[in-house]
Parts: C-alpha cells; structure tokens; sequence
C-alpha cells in the first residue's frame, strides 16, 4: 500500500479515546448525556476505550451502559472531595448548608475558576497525570483516532488539549454541557486570562458540541465550530400513561439551586386554589428525589402536612423514573439571566420520555428553547416566575382533568422524532469525520 492509501485508510479509522470522569453506571445526572454519546459513537462503527474515575461504591448506580468496551480504565481519585466524601459528603457532593458559608462558599467559587479548576478541582492533577500518560500508552497502541471529553469538570478537556499537543493528528470533539463558571461569573482579576484559556484551549478541538444555543452563543466568543445537541429519546423510551395517579402528585427530580430556583410561586397558586375552594389540600401529594432533600422540604413544610410531602435524598434511577411515570405533572425549575441562557436539565428529557406533563417555572427572563420544546410535546406548561394568572389557570385545568379521570395529551410521536437517536446519530457523524483532503494526504 502506498503512503497516500495508508495515510487514507488511517483518517477512514474510528478508534476512540472516550474520557470522561464520570461514566456510567456512576449516579450523577451527566451520565445520561454521556450514555447517549457514548451509544451514538457506538452506531457509528467506533471502536471505544474509556479513561473514567473510579468513584466510591455508593456513588454506582444501575448498570445503564450494556454496549461493547474495548478497554476501560478506572483512575483513582485522590483529592479533599475524596477524602471527605468517607465522613462528610452525601453522594460526593457538599450540603446546601455547608455551600452558604461564607469560608466554604468563597474556597468552592475559587476551586472553580481558571487555573485552580484544573489544579485542585475535579480530578485534580494526579487525575490528570495518569489519565495523560495511559492516554498517550492507548493512543499508540491501539491507534486511537478520536478523542471525545465532556465538561464539566474542564481537566478532561485540558488533559484532551495535552494530547492535542502531543499527537497533532488526533480529531478532538469537546462536549459542554453547562459554561465554565469564569464565563457564566466573570472576575475581574483573572478575566482576561480565562478568555485567553478558553480561546486557545478550543482553537485545537476540531469539533465543540453544546447543550443549547443560549450556551452555544457564549461559547462563539472563543470558538466558531458550535454544535447544539440538546438529547435524544428512544421511541421505546416514550411511554404511554395507562393509570391515573391516586393523588395529584407534583414531582420534581433532581438538584436544586436555591438562590436561583424559586417554587413559591407554585405554591402561592396552589395555596389560593385551596382557599378559593377550586382544589382540595388533601388530594396533593409532593415528591422529590435528589441531592437536597431538606431545602426542598423547607419550601413545602410551612404549608403542607409532612403526610403529603414525600421526599427521598437518593433512589436509583429505575425508582426514580418510576415515579416521574407515575406523576400527575412533573416539575423543572430553571432561571435565565442575561448571561445564563439555554439551561436544559437532563431531566427534561426523562420527564419527556414518559408521557406525563410537564410544568416549567423559570426564574427571570423567558426561556426561548425551554419553551419552544415544550411546545412540541404539550400544549402551555412554560412560565416565568411572574405569571401567576397563566399559571393558576393551568394548574386548574390539570386539577379538573385529574377529578375527572381525564389523561393530558402529550405528543409523545412528534418529540420522539425531533429528539430521535437518528438526529444524534447524524450529528456524531458529522462532528467526527475526518474526510482527507489535499493538504493532508
């Protein structure tokens, strides 16, 4: 074979080098996105190795990956998270209580911001030391083409722009689920040098995908090679509701963020329906699953019996989607602010694949995508925290069609195509190709 059909046979491999820290089955909400780009890399006739943490056994959840690995290697974690995570830490991650200390609150925001975020953050730089060195091992001898991280945390991607470095020839796809926190928070005394970071760490990704165009538009200011891809659903996924809940049951699933999240106004609603006589107290139940069980209980107990308000800190993801199916409505609290627009919770996407409607209550601004998917499964459903006529209507819809035995219509067809595995599919493909050309051949 001659040089140049070598060299084109080599850009028509699919070797990949999947790093990722976390990687399922670890319990963490971005091990949904990532088994979705880890299966759409699959679809693609791709070869995978994966560099990941190996987390605490009580971080593991169900095995939710049962696709072909070629190698994986589980790198220990060593670093203050770790070490606290045997005495202090719930599911490795800090209580509401502890983060608004001003100590821990100051020490958390300085963790994450440029360079520290690498240095003592996630993973940290014994991470990043032998996720390096066993990358570069597996690069040679397994000829791997392709390298696919996800933020956060950013030591994945910086370990992948090492790599960049050292093996020019590697096709990178950077994933970002959320902003870097120097973006979404500016500072001014390292500002200038995250802009800097930022640009050249991208200017060597080949491809950079994202969760929304709200994000998408702040990451074009150091990159132009954006790609959105907000999730996918499985038309198995989508279900079909057969069984109307005992209860009208509000249920929200996931992590909360208390100065921006805000369900007062839900329920100030609620709470006017029942006094109005339109809604009766006894038929609501509350449930929650996640990682702050006691702030979401704090907001519900001055006004609800501790009987109607079921709150579980950790459950795995099986019992959890069990209950979003069996849900009368299911909850997303966001926020949008001038900068931080384009927030999609994975959860959106589990709330979508079963069949059950859907209230999103944003804290600020309107949230354009936010509602325009919504919109393509329900009919309302989207409001600002400051609709609260709109808002109490809804509500009493819902209420009546669940007195009187009345299933929501939800699209589920429609929703499935928009978001479909194909979609993904095709966008992997497209990020991932290294067609050769003059210049390379």
């Amino acid at each position: 074979m001659n040089k140049k059909m070598q060299t084109i046979s080599n850009y028509m491999a699919k070797n990949l080098l999947f790093l990722s820290y976390y990687f399922p089955p670890v319990q963490v909400s971005s091990s949904i996105r990532i088994r979705h780009f880890y299966e759409g890399f699959i679809a693609n006739g791709f070869t995978i190795s994966v560099l990941t943490g190996k987390f605490p056994k009580k971080m593991a959840g169900e095995q939710t990956i049962n696709l072909p690995i070629s190698n994986i290697y589980h790198i220990p974690l060593i670093g203050l998270r770790r070490l606290l995570s045997n005495f202090i830490l719930t599911h490795y991650t800090f209580p509401l209580l502890w983060k608004k200390k001003v100590f821990i609150s100051s020490l958390l925001t300085f963790r994450n911001r440029f360079p520290f975020n690498i240095i003592i953050g996630d993973g940290g730089l014994i991470y990043l030391w032998i996720a390096y060195f066993k990358a570069v091992k597996w690069i040679k001898d397994y000829k791997i083409t392709h390298i696919f991280t996800s933020y956060s945390p950013m030591v994945d991607h910086f370990i992948a722009f090492l790599l960049k470095c050292t093996f020019p020839r590697l096709h990178w796809i950077a994933d970002f689920r959320d902003l870097p926190v120097d973006v979404k928070y500016p500072h001014y005394l390292n500002h200038t040098f995250c802009k800097y970071f930022l640009k050249h760490l991208l200017k060597k990704a080949d491809a950079v995908i994202t969760v929304s165009k709200g994000i998408a538009n702040e990451l074009e200011k150091f990159c132009t090679k954006i790609n959105i891809y907000s999730g996918c659903i499985s038309p198995g996924e989508v279900q079909r509701p057969t069984i109307i809940s005992p209860s009208f049951t509000i249920n929200y699933t996931g992590s909360i963020y208390p100065d921006y999240q805000d369900l007062s106004p839900l329920v100030k609603v609620i709470l006017s329906l029942i006094e109005e006589g339109k809604m009766n107290k006894k038929d609501i139940i509350w449930t929650y699953c996640g990682l702050h069980p006691c702030q979401y209980e704090q907001w519900l107990i001055p006004h609800f019996p501790k009987e109607q308000i079921d709150i579980k800190a950790y459950l795995p993801l099986s019992e959890a989607q069990k209950r979003q199916r069996e849900a009368t409505i299911n909850l997303v609290l966001t926020w949008s602010t001038s900068v931080q627009k384009g927030i999609l919770t994975t959860k959106l996407f589990e709330y979508l694949g079963t069949g059950r409607p859907i209230l999103v209550i944003t804290n600020g601004v309107l949230e354009t995508e936010m509602k325009r998917i919504l919109s393509c499964y329900q009919s309302g459903g989207y409001f600002q925290n400051s609709e609260n006529r709109r808002l109490k209507d809804w509500i009493t819809t819902m209420y009546r069609g669940w007195k009187n035995n009345q299933m929501h219509h939800c699209d589920r067809k429609r929703i499935a195509q928009r978001f479909s595995e194909n979609e993904r599919n095709a966008l992997i493909k497209k990020v991932s190709d290294r067609t050769p050309t003059r210049k390379n051949t």
